[in-house]
Protein backbone atom coordinates (compact mmCIF):
# COMPACT_ATOMS: atom_id res chain seq x y z
CA UNK A 1 0.00 0.00 0.00
CA UNK A 2 2.56 2.69 0.92
CA UNK A 3 5.01 2.07 -2.36
CA UNK A 4 1.55 2.34 -4.14
CA UNK A 5 0.89 6.02 -2.43
CA UNK A 6 4.70 6.85 -3.00
CA UNK A 7 4.75 5.70 -6.65
CA UNK A 8 1.34 7.56 -7.54
CA UNK A 9 2.93 10.48 -5.48
CA UNK A 10 6.29 10.76 -7.21
CA UNK A 11 5.01 10.25 -10.42
CA UNK A 12 2.65 13.50 -10.09
CA UNK A 13 5.87 15.53 -9.25
CA UNK A 14 6.86 18.14 -11.31
CA UNK A 15 10.72 19.17 -11.96
CA UNK A 16 10.60 23.14 -11.38
CA UNK A 17 8.21 22.71 -8.15
CA UNK A 18 7.64 20.01 -6.03
CA UNK A 19 10.40 17.60 -7.14
CA UNK A 20 13.19 20.35 -6.44
CA UNK A 21 11.55 20.57 -2.85
CA UNK A 22 11.19 16.86 -2.02
CA UNK A 23 14.59 15.05 -3.61
CA UNK A 24 16.63 16.99 -1.20
CA UNK A 25 15.02 15.51 1.87
CA UNK A 26 15.82 12.02 0.46
CA UNK A 27 19.24 12.99 0.03
CA UNK A 28 19.32 14.45 3.42
CA UNK A 29 17.78 11.15 4.96
CA UNK A 30 20.38 9.48 3.28
CA UNK A 31 23.21 11.40 4.68
CA UNK A 32 24.32 13.86 2.09
CA UNK A 33 25.39 17.12 2.90
CA UNK A 34 23.95 19.47 0.43
CA UNK A 35 25.93 22.18 -1.30
CA UNK A 36 23.84 23.33 -3.95
CA UNK A 37 19.77 23.46 -4.87
CA UNK A 38 17.94 24.98 -7.52
CA UNK A 39 16.41 27.62 -4.93
CA UNK A 40 20.10 28.81 -4.65
CA UNK A 41 20.91 28.76 -8.77
CA UNK A 42 17.69 30.54 -9.99
CA UNK A 43 17.75 32.21 -12.55
CA UNK A 44 21.47 30.96 -13.60
CA UNK A 45 22.46 27.85 -16.07
CA UNK A 46 22.26 24.81 -13.79
CA UNK A 47 24.48 22.78 -16.63
CA UNK A 48 22.98 19.81 -15.12
CA UNK A 49 23.84 20.13 -11.80
CA UNK A 50 20.05 20.61 -10.26
CA UNK A 51 21.46 19.25 -6.78
CA UNK A 52 25.49 19.47 -6.12
CA UNK A 53 25.64 17.50 -2.86
CA UNK A 54 28.54 15.52 -1.05
CA UNK A 55 28.54 11.73 -0.05
CA UNK A 56 29.64 8.40 0.25
CA UNK A 57 29.14 5.82 -2.66
CA UNK A 58 28.05 2.38 -2.58
CA UNK A 59 31.68 1.54 -1.65
CA UNK A 60 32.17 3.91 1.13
CA UNK A 61 34.61 6.59 -1.13
CA UNK A 62 32.95 10.24 -0.39
CA UNK A 63 32.49 11.74 -3.66
CA UNK A 64 30.59 14.48 -5.17
CA UNK A 65 27.72 14.15 -6.28
CA UNK A 66 25.55 16.08 -9.24
CA UNK A 67 21.80 15.51 -9.83
CA UNK A 68 19.96 16.05 -12.57
CA UNK A 69 16.10 16.72 -12.28
CA UNK A 70 13.23 15.53 -14.66
CA UNK A 71 9.60 15.31 -14.00
CA UNK A 72 6.40 15.85 -15.28
CA UNK A 73 6.11 15.74 -18.85
CA UNK A 74 9.99 15.00 -19.17
CA UNK A 75 9.79 12.01 -16.88
CA UNK A 76 10.31 9.38 -19.27
CA UNK A 77 13.43 8.59 -21.52
CA UNK A 78 12.15 8.23 -24.78
CA UNK A 79 13.40 9.35 -28.41
CA UNK A 80 12.21 13.02 -27.65
CA UNK A 81 13.10 14.04 -24.20
CA UNK A 82 16.43 12.18 -25.17
CA UNK A 83 17.40 14.15 -28.40
CA UNK A 84 15.31 17.63 -28.00
CA UNK A 85 17.63 20.57 -26.92
CA UNK A 86 18.18 20.50 -23.01
CA UNK A 87 16.79 17.08 -23.32
CA UNK A 88 18.36 14.17 -21.32
CA UNK A 89 21.45 14.08 -23.51
CA UNK A 90 22.00 17.65 -23.74
CA UNK A 91 21.97 18.20 -19.64
CA UNK A 92 24.12 14.53 -19.04
CA UNK A 93 27.15 16.34 -21.18
CA UNK A 94 26.79 19.40 -19.58
CA UNK A 95 27.34 17.99 -16.39
CA UNK A 96 29.86 16.14 -17.47
CA UNK A 97 31.83 18.63 -19.17
CA UNK A 98 31.21 21.67 -16.60
CA UNK A 99 33.09 21.36 -13.60
CA UNK A 100 31.60 22.42 -9.89
CA UNK A 101 33.94 23.52 -7.56
CA UNK A 102 33.52 24.97 -3.65
CA UNK A 103 36.91 26.28 -2.23
CA UNK A 104 34.72 27.16 0.63
CA UNK A 105 34.63 23.47 1.30
CA UNK A 106 37.67 21.18 2.68
CA UNK A 107 39.19 19.18 -0.24
CA UNK A 108 35.49 19.47 -2.28
CA UNK A 109 37.51 20.44 -5.65
CA UNK A 110 39.61 17.04 -4.92
CA UNK A 111 36.63 14.84 -4.55
CA UNK A 112 35.48 12.23 -7.63
CA UNK A 113 32.78 12.89 -9.45
CA UNK A 114 29.26 11.04 -9.13
CA UNK A 115 26.78 11.69 -12.12
CA UNK A 116 22.93 10.93 -11.24
CA UNK A 117 20.22 11.21 -13.37
CA UNK A 118 17.32 11.25 -11.75
CA UNK A 119 13.63 10.91 -13.19
CA UNK A 120 10.01 9.89 -12.24
CA UNK A 121 9.67 8.18 -15.13
CA UNK A 122 11.23 4.64 -16.81
CA UNK A 123 13.63 4.24 -20.06
CA UNK A 124 11.36 3.14 -23.00
CA UNK A 125 12.86 0.30 -24.10
CA UNK A 126 12.85 1.24 -27.53
CA UNK A 127 15.36 4.43 -26.39
CA UNK A 128 17.39 2.05 -24.28
CA UNK A 129 20.04 0.89 -26.74
CA UNK A 130 20.72 4.24 -28.06
CA UNK A 131 20.63 5.43 -24.07
CA UNK A 132 23.23 2.70 -23.27
CA UNK A 133 25.65 3.09 -25.99
CA UNK A 134 25.64 6.79 -25.05
CA UNK A 135 26.55 6.32 -21.56
CA UNK A 136 29.07 3.59 -22.18
CA UNK A 137 31.21 6.16 -24.79
CA UNK A 138 30.91 9.02 -22.29
CA UNK A 139 31.47 7.39 -19.28
CA UNK A 140 33.80 4.09 -20.17
CA UNK A 141 34.89 4.38 -16.38
CA UNK A 142 31.60 4.63 -14.44
CA UNK A 143 30.96 7.84 -12.34
CA UNK A 144 27.35 7.73 -13.85
CA UNK A 145 23.93 6.80 -12.52
CA UNK A 146 20.59 6.61 -13.37
CA UNK A 147 17.46 6.67 -10.56
CA UNK A 148 14.31 5.79 -12.22
CA UNK A 149 10.72 5.69 -10.51
CA UNK A 150 11.56 2.05 -9.65
CA UNK A 151 14.58 3.29 -7.68
CA UNK A 152 13.19 6.73 -5.81
CA UNK A 153 10.24 4.53 -4.62
CA UNK A 154 12.74 1.89 -2.98
CA UNK A 155 15.06 4.80 -1.21
CA UNK A 156 11.78 6.75 -0.17
CA UNK A 157 10.54 3.62 1.21
CA UNK A 158 13.80 2.64 3.08
CA UNK A 159 14.84 6.08 4.33
CA UNK A 160 11.85 8.21 5.16
CA UNK A 161 8.71 5.66 5.27
CA UNK A 162 10.10 2.08 6.91
CA UNK A 163 12.70 4.14 9.16
CA UNK A 164 10.23 6.85 10.01
CA UNK A 165 6.72 8.00 8.62
CA UNK A 166 5.25 4.07 8.55
CA UNK A 167 7.62 2.75 11.32
CA UNK A 168 4.85 0.98 12.91
CA UNK A 169 1.07 -0.08 12.41
CA UNK A 170 -0.56 2.72 14.10
CA UNK A 171 1.44 5.72 12.12
CA UNK A 172 0.32 3.58 8.65
CA UNK A 173 -3.46 3.68 10.06
CA UNK A 174 -3.38 7.52 10.40
CA UNK A 175 -1.40 8.23 7.19
CA UNK A 176 -3.85 6.16 5.32
CA UNK A 177 -6.91 7.59 7.13
CA UNK A 178 -5.66 11.47 6.76
CA UNK A 179 -4.82 11.11 2.98
CA UNK A 180 -8.79 9.48 3.02
CA UNK A 181 -10.57 12.09 4.87
CA UNK A 182 -8.50 15.09 4.09
CA UNK A 183 -11.07 16.79 1.60
CA UNK A 184 -14.12 15.54 3.51
CA UNK A 185 -16.58 18.24 5.04
CA UNK A 186 -15.38 19.58 8.40
CA UNK A 187 -11.72 17.63 8.46
CA UNK A 188 -10.14 18.22 11.56
CA UNK A 189 -6.58 17.42 12.07
CA UNK A 190 -6.38 15.41 15.42
CA UNK A 191 -5.28 12.29 13.38
CA UNK A 192 -2.29 14.27 11.94
CA UNK A 193 -1.39 16.02 15.40
CA UNK A 194 -1.34 12.07 16.67
CA UNK A 195 0.89 11.14 13.48
CA UNK A 196 3.06 14.50 14.15
CA UNK A 197 3.70 13.35 17.72
CA UNK A 198 4.78 9.59 17.19
CA UNK A 199 7.03 11.12 14.48
CA UNK A 200 8.56 13.61 17.35
CA UNK A 201 8.18 11.00 19.83
CA UNK A 202 10.83 8.83 18.16
CA UNK A 203 13.14 11.93 17.16
CA UNK A 204 16.20 12.08 18.99
CA UNK A 205 17.23 15.17 21.37
CA UNK A 206 20.66 14.73 20.68
CA UNK A 207 22.59 16.74 18.79
CA UNK A 208 25.22 14.39 17.95
CA UNK A 209 22.65 12.05 16.26
CA UNK A 210 22.05 13.57 12.88
CA UNK A 211 21.19 11.10 11.00
CA UNK A 212 18.44 9.90 12.37
CA UNK A 213 17.49 13.72 13.12
CA UNK A 214 17.38 14.34 9.35
CA UNK A 215 15.17 11.30 8.35
CA UNK A 216 12.50 12.57 11.43
CA UNK A 217 12.24 16.05 9.59
CA UNK A 218 12.47 15.08 6.50
CA UNK A 219 9.68 12.29 6.86
CA UNK A 220 7.70 15.01 8.34
CA UNK A 221 8.31 17.76 5.20
CA UNK A 222 7.47 14.22 2.96
CA UNK A 223 4.47 13.63 4.98
CA UNK A 224 3.30 17.58 4.27
CA UNK A 225 4.13 16.97 0.62
CA UNK A 226 1.95 14.10 0.16
CA UNK A 227 -0.97 16.35 1.79
CA UNK A 228 -0.32 19.38 -0.38
CA UNK A 229 -0.08 16.88 -3.20
CA UNK A 230 -3.41 15.47 -2.87
CA UNK A 231 -4.94 18.79 -1.77
CA UNK A 232 -4.10 20.09 -5.17
CA UNK A 233 -5.23 17.37 -6.90
CA UNK A 234 -8.67 17.70 -4.94
CA UNK A 235 -8.41 21.38 -6.01
CA UNK A 236 -8.66 22.26 -2.17
CA UNK A 237 -5.77 23.92 -0.91
CA UNK A 238 -7.40 24.73 2.73
CA UNK A 239 -6.51 21.16 4.49
CA UNK A 240 -3.19 21.61 3.08
CA UNK A 241 -2.96 24.83 4.60
CA UNK A 242 -4.13 24.15 7.83
CA UNK A 243 -1.80 20.70 8.32
CA UNK A 244 0.95 23.05 7.51
CA UNK A 245 -0.01 25.30 10.11
CA UNK A 246 -0.24 22.36 12.34
CA UNK A 247 2.97 20.94 11.41
CA UNK A 248 5.12 24.16 12.40
CA UNK A 249 3.61 25.07 15.08
CA UNK A 250 3.87 21.18 16.86
CA UNK A 251 7.22 20.81 15.81
CA UNK A 252 8.37 24.45 17.19
CA UNK A 253 6.68 23.92 20.10
CA UNK A 254 8.63 20.49 20.26
CA UNK A 255 11.72 22.30 20.24
CA UNK A 256 11.09 24.67 21.93
CA UNK A 257 10.21 21.97 25.32
CA UNK A 258 13.12 20.16 24.17
CA UNK A 259 15.37 23.78 24.06
CA UNK A 260 16.44 22.85 20.29
CA UNK A 261 15.47 26.47 19.71
CA UNK A 262 19.19 27.85 19.11
CA UNK A 263 20.64 24.31 18.33
CA UNK A 264 21.92 24.87 14.90
CA UNK A 265 21.18 21.49 13.15
CA UNK A 266 17.56 21.47 14.46
CA UNK A 267 16.72 24.87 13.09
CA UNK A 268 19.02 23.83 9.68
CA UNK A 269 16.06 20.67 9.88
CA UNK A 270 13.21 22.60 10.02
CA UNK A 271 14.05 25.59 7.88
CA UNK A 272 12.45 23.58 4.70
CA UNK A 273 9.56 22.71 6.11
CA UNK A 274 8.64 26.23 7.14
CA UNK A 275 9.60 27.13 3.47
CA UNK A 276 7.41 24.53 2.57
CA UNK A 277 4.63 26.05 4.81
CA UNK A 278 5.38 29.35 3.33
CA UNK A 279 5.25 27.99 -0.20
CA UNK A 280 1.10 26.73 0.30
CA UNK A 281 0.75 30.23 1.92
CA UNK A 282 2.15 31.44 -1.48
CA UNK A 283 0.08 29.05 -4.05
CA UNK A 284 -3.06 29.40 -1.32
CA UNK A 285 -3.00 33.19 -1.39
CA UNK A 286 -2.20 33.15 -5.34
CA UNK A 287 -5.28 31.76 -5.95
CA UNK A 288 -8.15 33.04 -3.78
CA UNK A 289 -6.28 37.09 -3.90
CA UNK A 290 -8.13 37.43 -7.50
CA UNK A 291 -11.52 36.34 -6.21
CA UNK A 292 -10.91 38.46 -2.88
CA UNK A 293 -10.41 41.40 -4.48
CA UNK A 294 -14.05 40.81 -6.71
CA UNK A 295 -17.36 42.88 -5.65
CA UNK A 296 -18.54 40.07 -2.66
CA UNK A 297 -15.73 37.75 -3.96
CA UNK A 298 -15.66 35.92 -0.43
CA UNK A 299 -19.32 35.45 -0.88
CA UNK A 300 -20.70 31.71 -1.63
CA UNK A 301 -24.02 32.06 -3.09
CA UNK A 302 -25.77 29.01 -1.83
CA UNK A 303 -27.49 29.51 1.07
CA UNK A 304 -28.22 33.54 2.34
CA UNK A 305 -29.29 32.44 5.89
CA UNK A 306 -25.58 30.38 6.70
CA UNK A 307 -23.85 33.66 5.08
CA UNK A 308 -24.93 35.43 7.50
CA UNK A 309 -22.48 33.84 9.65
CA UNK A 310 -20.03 32.11 7.05
CA UNK A 311 -19.57 35.16 5.29
CA UNK A 312 -17.74 37.44 8.15
CA UNK A 313 -16.23 34.55 9.45
CA UNK A 314 -14.25 33.73 5.86
CA UNK A 315 -13.62 37.52 5.34
CA UNK A 316 -11.28 37.70 8.82
CA UNK A 317 -10.25 34.16 8.66
CA UNK A 318 -8.90 35.09 4.68
CA UNK A 319 -7.71 38.51 6.33
CA UNK A 320 -5.54 36.44 9.22
CA UNK A 321 -3.65 34.34 6.56
CA UNK A 322 -3.07 37.63 4.15
CA UNK A 323 -1.40 39.60 6.90
CA UNK A 324 0.53 36.32 8.56
CA UNK A 325 1.70 35.84 4.83
CA UNK A 326 2.70 39.65 4.02
CA UNK A 327 4.54 39.47 7.84
CA UNK A 328 6.06 35.88 7.06
CA UNK A 329 7.89 36.46 3.70
CA UNK A 330 8.92 40.24 4.87
CA UNK A 331 10.55 38.93 7.92
CA UNK A 332 11.79 35.19 7.32
CA UNK A 333 12.19 35.42 3.64
CA UNK A 334 13.16 38.87 3.07
CA UNK A 335 11.15 39.36 -0.23
CA UNK A 336 10.18 42.61 -1.71
CA UNK A 337 10.73 45.05 0.84
CA UNK A 338 10.45 48.44 -0.65
CA UNK A 339 7.72 51.41 -0.02
CA UNK A 340 6.16 50.73 -3.41
CA UNK A 341 5.59 46.71 -2.48
CA UNK A 342 3.95 47.70 0.81
CA UNK A 343 1.70 50.00 -0.87
CA UNK A 344 0.55 47.83 -2.90
CA UNK A 345 -0.54 45.20 0.07
CA UNK A 346 -2.30 48.35 1.35
CA UNK A 347 -4.11 49.30 -1.29
CA UNK A 348 -5.00 45.26 -1.71
CA UNK A 349 -6.00 44.68 1.77
CA UNK A 350 -8.51 48.08 1.57
CA UNK A 351 -9.98 46.97 -1.91
CA UNK A 352 -10.57 43.66 -0.11
CA UNK A 353 -12.27 44.94 3.07
CA UNK A 354 -14.55 47.21 0.32
CA UNK A 355 -15.52 45.00 -1.58
CA UNK A 356 -16.68 42.50 0.63
CA UNK A 357 -19.50 44.06 3.37
CA UNK A 358 -18.41 40.63 5.79
CA UNK A 359 -15.54 42.72 7.33
CA UNK A 360 -17.97 44.85 8.58
CA UNK A 361 -19.92 42.35 11.17
CA UNK A 362 -17.26 41.19 13.48
CA UNK A 363 -18.67 37.84 15.28
CA UNK A 364 -16.70 36.48 17.25
CA UNK A 365 -14.46 38.29 20.17
CA UNK A 366 -10.81 37.77 18.67
CA UNK A 367 -12.00 39.48 15.17
CA UNK A 368 -9.85 41.97 17.25
CA UNK A 369 -6.75 39.76 16.28
CA UNK A 370 -7.37 40.80 12.51
CA UNK A 371 -7.55 44.92 13.20
CA UNK A 372 -5.11 44.55 15.56
CA UNK A 373 -2.63 43.03 13.08
CA UNK A 374 -3.51 44.98 10.25
CA UNK A 375 -2.85 48.52 12.51
CA UNK A 376 1.01 46.99 13.17
CA UNK A 377 1.51 46.54 9.37
CA UNK A 378 0.64 50.15 8.79
CA UNK A 379 2.49 51.33 12.30
CA UNK A 380 5.55 49.50 10.57
CA UNK A 381 4.95 52.16 7.09
CA UNK A 382 5.20 55.67 6.47
CA UNK A 383 2.70 57.64 7.49
CA UNK A 384 -0.55 57.19 5.02
CA UNK A 385 -3.13 59.70 5.68
CA UNK A 386 -5.50 57.72 2.73
CA UNK A 387 -5.19 54.05 4.50
CA UNK A 388 -5.74 55.83 7.70
CA UNK A 389 -9.18 57.70 6.84
CA UNK A 390 -10.49 54.18 4.89
CA UNK A 391 -9.82 52.22 8.27
CA UNK A 392 -11.58 55.18 10.33
CA UNK A 393 -14.40 54.63 7.41
CA UNK A 394 -14.45 50.93 8.00
CA UNK A 395 -13.90 51.20 11.76
CA UNK A 396 -17.12 53.14 11.77
CA UNK A 397 -19.56 50.77 9.54
CA UNK A 398 -18.21 47.99 12.24
CA UNK A 399 -19.77 50.16 14.95
CA UNK A 400 -22.93 50.66 13.23
CA UNK A 401 -23.50 47.28 12.34
CA UNK A 402 -22.68 45.95 16.28
CA UNK A 403 -24.89 48.25 17.55
CA UNK A 404 -27.51 47.13 15.09
CA UNK A 405 -26.91 43.42 15.63
CA UNK A 406 -27.23 43.55 19.47
CA UNK A 407 -30.15 45.71 19.05
CA UNK A 408 -31.96 43.68 16.94
CA UNK A 409 -30.88 40.01 18.01
CA UNK A 410 -29.33 40.89 21.44
CA UNK A 411 -26.32 39.50 20.61
CA UNK A 412 -22.49 40.69 20.58
CA UNK A 413 -19.44 38.87 19.21
CA UNK A 414 -19.09 35.47 20.90
CA UNK A 415 -16.51 35.48 23.70
CA UNK A 416 -14.56 32.61 23.29
CA UNK A 417 -14.63 31.77 19.13
CA UNK A 418 -17.50 29.30 20.00
CA UNK A 419 -18.18 29.02 16.31
CA UNK A 420 -20.80 26.00 16.38
CA UNK A 421 -22.70 28.09 18.99
CA UNK A 422 -22.38 31.14 16.98
CA UNK A 423 -24.37 29.09 13.82
CA UNK A 424 -26.79 27.34 17.02
CA UNK A 425 -27.95 31.10 17.31
CA UNK A 426 -28.65 31.84 13.70
CA UNK A 427 -32.25 31.80 14.13
CA UNK A 428 -32.13 31.59 18.18
CA UNK A 429 -29.54 32.99 20.44
CA UNK A 430 -28.50 30.00 22.76
CA UNK A 431 -28.31 29.95 26.06
CA UNK A 432 -24.50 28.20 25.68
CA UNK A 433 -24.42 31.82 23.51
CA UNK A 434 -20.98 33.80 26.03
CA UNK A 435 -21.36 37.78 25.19
CA UNK A 436 -21.81 39.20 28.61
CA UNK A 437 -18.26 40.07 28.33
CA UNK A 438 -15.78 41.72 25.42
CA UNK A 439 -12.41 42.07 25.17
CA UNK A 440 -12.60 43.18 21.53
CA UNK A 441 -15.07 46.21 22.62
CA UNK A 442 -12.62 47.34 24.47
CA UNK A 443 -9.47 47.08 22.27
CA UNK A 444 -12.06 49.13 19.71
CA UNK A 445 -12.32 52.00 22.18
CA UNK A 446 -8.37 52.05 22.09
CA UNK A 447 -8.51 52.04 17.95
CA UNK A 448 -11.01 55.32 18.37
CA UNK A 449 -8.70 56.42 20.34
CA UNK A 450 -5.74 56.34 18.53
CA UNK A 451 -7.74 57.67 15.37
CA UNK A 452 -8.67 60.55 17.85
CA UNK A 453 -12.30 59.68 16.73
CA UNK A 454 -14.00 62.10 19.15
CA UNK A 455 -17.85 61.14 17.62
CA UNK A 456 -17.05 57.24 17.36
CA UNK A 457 -16.11 57.69 20.94
CA UNK A 458 -19.78 58.75 22.11
CA UNK A 459 -21.22 56.85 20.27
CA UNK A 460 -19.97 53.66 21.34
CA UNK A 461 -18.99 54.95 24.72
CA UNK A 462 -23.19 55.29 24.97
CA UNK A 463 -23.80 51.70 23.73
CA UNK A 464 -21.32 50.02 25.95
CA UNK A 465 -23.07 51.60 29.07
CA UNK A 466 -26.39 51.20 27.64
CA UNK A 467 -25.67 47.40 26.89
CA UNK A 468 -23.89 46.84 30.63
CA UNK A 469 -21.33 44.96 28.88
CA UNK A 470 -18.29 43.74 31.33
CA UNK A 471 -15.43 45.15 29.32
CA UNK A 472 -12.42 43.43 29.63
CA UNK A 473 -8.16 43.03 28.92
CA UNK A 474 -6.66 39.67 29.16
CA UNK A 475 -2.83 39.59 30.00
CA UNK A 476 -0.51 36.48 30.24
CA UNK A 477 0.78 34.93 33.54
CA UNK A 478 3.93 34.25 33.25
CA UNK A 479 5.04 30.78 33.53
CA UNK A 480 7.95 28.51 32.37
CA UNK A 481 5.30 26.34 30.38
CA UNK A 482 3.37 29.68 29.02
CA UNK A 483 5.73 30.09 25.41
CA UNK A 484 5.07 26.13 24.85
CA UNK A 485 1.43 26.29 25.65
CA UNK A 486 1.18 29.36 23.35
CA UNK A 487 2.05 26.76 20.29
CA UNK A 488 0.23 24.29 21.63
CA UNK A 489 -3.37 25.37 21.94
CA UNK A 490 -5.43 28.17 22.69
CA UNK A 491 -4.40 29.94 25.99
CA UNK A 492 -7.46 29.86 28.92
CA UNK A 493 -6.06 28.88 32.16
CA UNK A 494 -2.60 31.01 31.38
CA UNK A 495 -4.29 34.19 31.10
CA UNK A 496 -5.69 36.98 33.89
CA UNK A 497 -8.65 39.10 33.18
CA UNK A 498 -8.89 42.83 34.30
CA UNK A 499 -12.88 43.18 34.10
CA UNK A 500 -15.58 45.90 34.62
CA UNK A 501 -13.38 48.77 32.98
CA UNK A 502 -15.20 51.83 33.10
CA UNK A 503 -15.27 54.37 30.52
CA UNK A 504 -15.32 58.05 31.02
CA UNK A 505 -17.59 60.62 29.45
CA UNK A 506 -14.94 62.08 27.15
CA UNK A 507 -12.35 60.36 24.54
CA UNK A 508 -10.27 62.97 26.25
CA UNK A 509 -10.59 61.48 29.94
CA UNK A 510 -9.97 58.34 28.33
CA UNK A 511 -6.92 58.99 27.28
CA UNK A 512 -5.59 60.13 30.29
CA UNK A 513 -7.30 57.63 32.49
CA UNK A 514 -7.14 54.36 30.61
CA UNK A 515 -3.91 52.37 31.49
CA UNK A 516 -2.58 49.29 31.19
CA UNK A 517 -0.27 47.92 33.53
CA UNK A 518 1.95 44.84 31.92
CA UNK A 519 5.62 44.16 31.68
CA UNK A 520 6.69 42.38 29.09
CA UNK A 521 7.59 38.43 28.97
CA UNK A 522 10.61 37.68 26.89
CA UNK A 523 10.05 34.74 24.51
CA UNK A 524 12.65 32.61 23.10
CA UNK A 525 10.44 32.53 19.78
CA UNK A 526 11.19 36.32 19.32
CA UNK A 527 14.68 35.95 19.34
CA UNK A 528 15.06 33.49 16.71
CA UNK A 529 14.34 33.69 12.93
CA UNK A 530 11.39 31.98 13.50
CA UNK A 531 9.85 35.03 15.56
CA UNK A 532 6.38 35.33 12.62
CA UNK A 533 5.51 31.88 14.39
CA UNK A 534 4.57 33.53 16.94
CA UNK A 535 1.86 35.25 14.98
CA UNK A 536 0.39 32.43 13.37
CA UNK A 537 0.11 30.59 17.10
CA UNK A 538 -2.32 34.06 18.26
CA UNK A 539 -4.24 33.60 14.68
CA UNK A 540 -4.76 29.38 14.37
CA UNK A 541 -5.17 29.07 18.26
CA UNK A 542 -7.24 31.98 18.41
CA UNK A 543 -5.45 33.61 21.58
CA UNK A 544 -5.65 37.16 22.06
CA UNK A 545 -2.70 38.99 21.37
CA UNK A 546 -0.75 40.05 24.32
CA UNK A 547 -0.99 43.89 25.03
CA UNK A 548 2.62 44.93 24.35
CA UNK A 549 1.48 43.76 20.80
CA UNK A 550 0.63 46.69 19.61
CA UNK A 551 0.98 49.63 22.08
CA UNK A 552 -1.74 52.67 21.47
CA UNK A 553 -0.09 54.90 24.73
CA UNK A 554 -1.62 52.75 27.32
CA UNK A 555 0.84 50.46 28.19
CA UNK A 556 2.50 51.48 31.40
CA UNK A 557 5.21 49.08 32.87
CA UNK A 558 4.22 46.84 36.76
CA UNK A 559 6.29 48.56 39.46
Amino acid sequence: MKNKILRAYLEALKEDEELDKIFPLLLRAMNFRIVSTPKHSKGMSQYGKDIVAIGKDDEGVICRWYFELKGNAAKDINDKTFNVPDGVRDSILAAKDTTYEDSSIAKFNALPIKIVFVHTGILMENTRPQFDGFIKNEFPHGGFERWDIDKLVALFAQYLFNDCLLADEESARLFKKILVLIDAPGWDTKDLDTLIDLQLASCPVDNKKRRPIAQCFAALNLLLAIIYQYAQTENNLLPAKRASDRMVLKIWAWMLRNHKECSAYYIRSFSPIVHFHLHIYNVYMNKLLPIARMKQGLYMFHNATVEKVCYPLRCYDFMNDLLYYVFSTTVFRKMDNSRKYHEEILNTIMMIIKHNPGFNMPLLDTHSITWLLLIRYVYQQEHNPKFEQEFAEWIGRMISNIILRKRKDNMLPELYSNRAELVRSLYEKSPEYQDRSSLLLTTLVEIIAWLNADEMYKIIASFIRESGVNLQIAYPIESTELEINLFEHRLNQEMSVDVNIQLPETLDEFKKQFRKKYNHIPLRTEKSIFAHLLLLAHIHYETDLFPDFLNFGFLEALK
